[in-house]
């Protein structure tokens, strides 16, 4: 509008103002205008004065079918997102537009209601028109664009490289605010905008290669063995594998793997496999699990880093020998040692091909300096055990339980430095008690065969 007709406009404002009528003026008009659109106010370009919202809304329909895009986008960094208008039932709202241009050019009442017309001569307002949706299949967009751009932090990683140690970079992690970027999209469709941000916010990781600068050597591994096709097995060793797989421990801090993997339950992922209860094997959610105990054990005796809980099995197991497993249990047995290091020591713990391999990394110590775990075992004999039986016959024995050997098992840590022996320390005495060997003797006496004969 020209410069001079919105003075004119406002100079007819203030006359109004100042005039004995304009109370009357005002009646009049609010009578005349309340539920009409006011001239100076257009949707979408379009000059909807003078008409009743269910006019507008019908005009509206006619010029403008379809939304001008079938897609909203939705941007974040760089990244673009497009959510299908049809996938949330989009379309236009005639009649909730035209109804909020008809609130927009009458708001007040009496007098406020005339400035109102009357600055709307003055400035001309246009609106666009809203989108309606399905407010769950929306929040099922902005879930499923959560799925595409949520990203996990990535800790920093020590890893062994051609016998060389290398640190891996850490990476940041990324999540949209759910809330926050639906209630954007809401605000967006509400002005019939197609294009808005999207809300998050960056993960920070749990380990920075910072933490890892003083880490440059391989203290120690430790590689067991299992059977890749026992399935459950196996998938219980590789869930608490990725648990374990990762561990940073500063000076002085105390590692406990009942902490680290949690509990060994149906509803945290593992599966019944073989597992000890009591002294034999059963099936248990969690079974193969010790296995993961058993070779850190080990990893944690070569780095000579000092055990402070530490629990055996009651029969010997079939990856490592007598003395050198490690069980854990619920909440009540555990695996626990400490850094007595200067320096931080970092757990890296592999799964590939039916091997299980932890590695312990630290800072370098000197090159001449060995550690090597020795055992000694002694058989225990299982007892022999004899029942009478006299449904068999005299002579006739039978084997009912083979027994088992049991051992006593002596573990010794031994540390050389220059080819000179340093130290030598008793790590554990174990015990693991045979199973009685059980023989059955008949005692029915023979019949003789001839005797039996000669009976008429």
């Amino acid at each position: 509008m020209p410069l001079f007709k919105k003075a004119l406009f406002l100079s007819l404002i203030l006359i109004l103002l100042s005039g004995a009528g304009i109370s009357g003026a005002a009646m009049i008009l609010e009578t005349k205008y309340s539920g009409i659109i006011q001239q100076g106010v257009t949707i979408a370009g379009i000059p909807l004065g003078g008409l009743n919202s269910a006019e507008a809304a019908k005009i509206l329909e006619n010029a403008i079918s379809t939304p001008v895009s079938d897609t909203l986008e939705l941007k974040d960094s760089g990244e673009i997102y497009l959510i299908k208008l049809s996938d949330i039932e989009g379309r236009y709202d005639y009649l909730s537009t035209a109804e909020q241009a008809l609130e927009y050019s009458n708001e007040g009442k009496g007098v406020n209601q005339l400035i109102s017309i009357l600055r709307l001569r003055a400035a001309p307002v246009n609106m666009a028109i809203k989108i309606a949706y399905s407010e769950e299949k929306l929040a099922n967009s902005i879930k499923n664009v959560q799925k595409e751009w949520d990203k996990l932090p990535k800790d920093a990683e020590v890893k062994l490289s051609n016998d060389k140690v290398i640190i891996v970079n850490e990476k940041n992690g990324y999540r949209v605010d759910f809330e926050k970027t639906l209630e954007q999209v809401r605000q967006a469709l509400a002005e019939g905008n197609l294009h808005t941000e999207a809300s998050g916010y960056i993960l920070k990781p749990g380990i920075t290669s910072k933490e890892l600068e003083g880490i440059n050597t391989l203290l120690s591994e430790y590689v067991t063995s299992f059977d890749a096709s026992a399935s459950d097995r196996t998938h219980n060793i590789t869930l608490a594998n990725t648990a374990l797989n990762g561990c940073l421990l500063k000076p002085g801090e105390v590692f406990s793997l009942n902490r680290r993997l949690g509990p060994r339950l149906a509803e945290t992922g593992y599966l019944k496999a073989p597992a000890f209860i009591g002294n034999s094997l059963a099936l248990d959610i969690g079974g193969g699990v010790c296995q993961i105990a058993t070779t850190l054990y080990n990893a944690v005796l070569l780095a000579d880093l000092p055990v402070l809980e530490r629990y055996s099995h009651p029969s010997p197991v079939s990856y490592v020998s007598p003395g050198r497993d490690a069980t854990i249990a619920g909440d009540y047995l555990d695996l626990k040692f400490a850094n007595n290091m200067d320096d931080p020591v970092y757990i890296s713990s592999t799964v590939e091909s039916g091997t299980l391999t932890v590695r312990i990394f630290g800072a370098k110590k000197s090159n001449s300096r060995v550690v090597k775990i020795t055992s000694e075992k002694t058989i225990i004999e299982p007892n022999v055990i004899t029942y009478q039986d006299n449904t068999l016959e005299e002579g006739d024995t039978r084997i009912k339980d083979p027994g088992k050997i049991g051992y006593e098992a002596k573990v010794y840590r031994e540390v050389a430095v220059g080819g000179q022996v340093e130290s030598k320390a008793l790590i554990s005495t174990d015990y693991y008690k045979p199973t009685d060997k059980i023989i059955i003797i008949g005692t029915k006496p023979k019949v003789n065969v001839k005797e039996k004969g000669a009976v008429k």
